[in-house]
């Protein structure tokens, strides 16, 4: 299952000591909990695909809202991290 399949993502990126990506994968993992709790689940419960996938969905249109605003402010360091967590959200979207 995707849910689970990000949460193992977690550990492969604090091995690579990859920080963008193990940040994006931790808060989809808390998107995912906040979904649980919301829908009057158990947090260690795991999300279907489908419903991870509209949670991805709603990071993803979130991340380019932000970009939006960063680039209001001429902020292009945060423009650039939110990017490149969309790249690696957009990942699961194909």
């Amino acid at each position: 299952m995707l849910h689970e399949q990000i949460k193992n993502g977690i550990k492969e990126a604090m091995m690579a000591k990859d920080s963008v990506k193990l940040e994006t994968y931790r808060g989809m993992v808390s998107a995912f909990t906040n979904e649980l709790v919301s829908k009057n689940r158990k947090p260690n419960e795991i999300l279907s695909d489908e419903d991870a996938l509209t949670v991805i969905k709603r990071m993803v249109k979130k991340g380019k809202k932000a970009i939006e605003l960063f680039k209001q402010g001429n902020r292009q360091d945060l423009v650039d991290k939110e990017e490149a967590e969309i790249k690696i959200l957009e990942t699961y979207l194909q």
